[in-house]
């Protein structure tokens, strides 16, 4: 690929533990969500930057404070060498120990570089109340309410969906709610762009994922980001079967990254999974994305 040309690009990346990373580029804005680091460490991330032109990233968006998607250390690592201008987190108060770290050194003062951490949204329901109605058709991001009456912070995780004038992903943390996915799958502007699918909690059989979010949404691909010991063997095999029954291409991130990529002046995206330097492992995946349907 031509890679200083791309409309939209997604990447899911392999980790050395349990956990989520993923980055997306549209119009030379550089998200990456979660904040943990890939295997290999910072540079990886560097390297992807560096692809599209780009030294720092544009926005940090963390779905949960749970450690496997908001890590201490790797968060002062990306505070201190990649600068996001925005940060998006969560807007609950976390459980653990280190979950309080995290938020309370978001919120607080940056004591390396001598000033407040600036443009931090806390992401709750009074937020995405106050902004505009998405509309059909746009390129503009969607933000979705998780299941704030839910008892398990995992249903507080933030949901949006990235678009582009390519294809949108949508992104759904570690969410459970059956509610929550009754209400998503009746959502006109997912039906018409979902394109790729994150499977929530890595691929967990909890009851977000069934056949009829899946009919009615009907994502072109699906993405798990499960590590290869992953000690519940995600994603679970209910799920590889009701993707598999309708035909919905399946990649994780096991034994590798998985990169999509569309270019300028192609209606088309091709989705490969990198599983290491032997060519012969790896696996590509042509789907059009549903503007161009």
């Amino acid at each position: 690929m031509n890679t200083n040309k791309f409309i939209t690009k997604f990447r899911a990346f392999q980790l050395n533990s349990d956990g989520s990373l993923f980055s997306h580029y549209k119009n030379n804005t550089y998200t990456l969500v979660e904040a943990r680091l890939p295997k290999g460490g910072i540079e990886v991330l560097l390297s992807d930057l560096r692809i599209h032109g780009k030294s720092k990233i544009d926005v940090l968006h963390i779905t949960s404070w749970d450690n496997d998607h908001c890590n201490y250390q790797s968060l002062i690592e990306i505070l201190n060498k990649l600068r996001p201008d925005r940060i998006e987190i969560p807007g609950y108060e976390p459980d653990s120990e280190t979950g309080k770290l995290c938020r309370k050194t978001l919120l607080g003062y940056d004591e390396i570089h001598q000033e407040r951490i600036l443009n931090v949204i806390e992401v709750n329901n009074s937020y995405i109340r106050s902004l505009p109605i998405a509309q059909n058709g746009s390129s503009n991001n969607v933000v979705y309410q998780g299941d704030y009456l839910s008892l398990k912070k995992n249903d507080w995780s933030l949901i949006k969906l990235f678009r582009s004038m390519g294809f949108s992903v949508l992104s759904l943390g570690d969410l459970e709610s059956c509610r929550v996915s009754t209400r998503l799958s009746k959502n006109s502007i997912l039906s018409n762009e979902l394109d790729v699918l994150i499977l929530p909690h890595h691929g967990a059989d909890n009851g977000f994922i069934t056949g009829e979010f899946l009919d009615a949404l009907n994502p072109k691909i699906a993405i798990c980001s499960s590590n290869n010991c992953n000690q519940y063997d995600h994603p679970r095999q209910n799920i590889r079967n009701m993707l598999s029954s309708r035909g919905i291409p399946l990649m994780t991130t096991k034994r590798g990254d998985v990169v999509i990529g569309q270019l300028e002046g192609n209606s088309y995206a091709v989705a490969i999974s990198y599983q290491g330097d032997n060519l012969e492992n790896q696996r590509s995946e042509k789907f059009y994305p549903k503007r161009y349907s």
